[in-house]
């Protein structure tokens, strides 16, 4: 089959003919690019704007937080998209994509978090690098778990009001 009849060919064809590979190929979307860019933008600013926050005893409090509020927000983010049919299509991936991507992929960083735990490191404070990177993953993995729920009750809380909705007509 010639490349030109291949692109010709509608999914179910090429499913038949088992030439799968030629439609798995990604296209760069713009509009979901710039979707991600804005909400980078976004997020960049949040995180800048919470690197004025003063450190505590060399926590790094302003990164501990950019990084908490993250994992919260995208964790409920993503419990609440996935569960949710309020939004479709486009605005859904507009939504995850801009917010989650974009905006908590902005405000989290890892490469900081890296950095100030080796600064710590070779100012030779291992007891507050092991405190400072257990704190990060536990708190991490808690918020992100609660955010996971809160968006989880969000979907279950509106399907009920909307149900109430439809016995009241």
């Amino acid at each position: 089959m010639a490349d030109g009849a291949r692109k010709q060919c509608t999914r179910e064809k090429v499913r038949r003919c088992g030439r799968e590979k030629h439609l798995n190929k990604r296209i760069i979307r713009l509009d979901v690019v710039m979707v991600v860019f804005l909400g980078g933008c976004v997020g960049t600013g949040l995180r800048y704007a919470s690197s004025f926050i003063a450190d505590v005893g060399g926590f790094h409090v302003g990164t501990f937080a950019a990084n908490m509020v993250a994992c919260f927000v995208y964790a409920a983010l993503s419990a609440w998209l996935g569960s949710s049919s309020l939004l479709k299509g486009c605005a859904k991936e507009y939504v995850n994509r801009g917010f989650g991507m974009g905006m908590c992929g902005g405000l989290s960083t890892m490469s900081t978090l890296a950095l100030e735990e080796f600064m710590m490191f070779d100012d030779h404070a291992i007891p507050r690098v092991l405190t400072y990177c257990c704190a990060t993953f536990i708190v991490g993995f808690s918020l992100a778990y609660a955010g996971a729920l809160c968006g989880s009750w969000s979907v279950e809380r509106n399907k009920d009001k909307h149900a109430d909705k439809e016995a009241i007509r």
